[in-house]
């Protein structure tokens, strides 16, 4: 893997897994047979290593008890960039669907016809 910040992260996510497991007071072997998956995967998740696939991520995850963990990766309402952008996105005002004055004047209201304080109606 060529870039540094996404083995970085992957090593953190291994450190963090590996926590997680002591935390729990579980053996590699314990949280391999929990997660359905072979005791060298847990060890190579916990090394970091980036061959691992993302479903024995997740079944790993899920026998740690939070199953969840991976849809909550970059989820559009935490992710701060996605939300900069869709609020970049957003017309910078109303959109008018007729010309001003055109509505009253089809139906017949002469527009000159304001009372004397300017109320209109």
């Amino acid at each position: 893997m060529s870039n540094l910040r996404a083995r970085r992260a992957l090593t953190e996510l291994g450190e963090n897994i590996k926590r997680a497991r002591l935390a729990r007071r579980l053996a590699r072997f314990d949280l391999s047979e929990r997660a359905g998956v072979s005791e060298k995967t847990v060890q190579r998740l916990e090394n970091g290593d980036p061959g691992v696939g993302i479903g024995n991520l997740a079944a790993v995850l899920a026998a740690l008890g939070d199953p969840d963990a991976l849809a909550r990766i970059l989820r559009f309402e935490n992710d701060a960039v996605a939300l900069s952008r869709a609020i970049e996105a957003l017309p910078k005002r109303g959109k008018t669907f007729g010309r001003r004055g055109s509505a009253q004047a089809d139906r017949g209201h002469d527009i000159s016809d304001d009372d004397d304080e300017g109320t209109g109606f």
